[in-house]
């Protein structure tokens, strides 16, 4: 009768089973889910989540090819695919090369700082977090995935945000 109107972060560790449950419950049908899948071997469980009407799933170049069956050249053809498959809203980043953030109504595209990577295990989370964050605040579509990518930027390369 009361629905979770909050945002709910989800990780791809949680089963099959239990994504395909939290996506029909109508206990989250009005959550704001984001779900990154936690590695490329997990992707397809978040297949479970494609047509929530408010999923937001958060992966890499990687992950969407995986979740579409097809090799992607960049992150928007690939956001866009995910788009054609069914879901709502993805982010799909490319390392340092770009980062795609779309809907049913458009893609975003930006490309992140260059810097020099000192190390990659968290560079996903770091970008999911710093995305979320600065929704959160208020920001735009733009500027909440140029933040993201900042953030990541600064994390990969071992600098202390300032």
């Amino acid at each position: 009768d009361a629905p979770y109107e909050g945002l709910v972060a989800l990780d791809g560790n949680l089963t099959g089973e239990l994504l395909r449950q939290i996506a029909h419950s109508p206990l989250f049908s009005k959550s704001d889910l984001r779900v990154a899948p936690a590695s490329p071997g997990k992707a397809d469980r978040l297949l479970a989540l494609v047509g929530h009407p408010s999923a937001t799933l958060y992966v890499n170049l990687e992950e969407a090819s995986l979740l579409c069956h097809t090799d992607f050249p960049s992150s928007e053809t690939a956001a866009k695919g995910l788009i054609a498959r069914g879901c709502k809203r993805v982010l799909v980043t490319d390392g340092g090369s770009s980062a795609s953030e779309a809907t049913g109504e458009d893609v975003i595209t930006l490309t992140p700082p260059k810097v020099l990577v000192t190390r990659v295990t968290g560079a996903g989370d770091t970008f999911m977090a710093a995305h979320i964050a600065s929704e959160r605040e208020g920001m735009n579509r733009h500027d909440a995935l140029e933040r993201a990518l900042f953030a990541a930027a600064t994390y990969v390369s071992g600098e202390i945000p300032k």
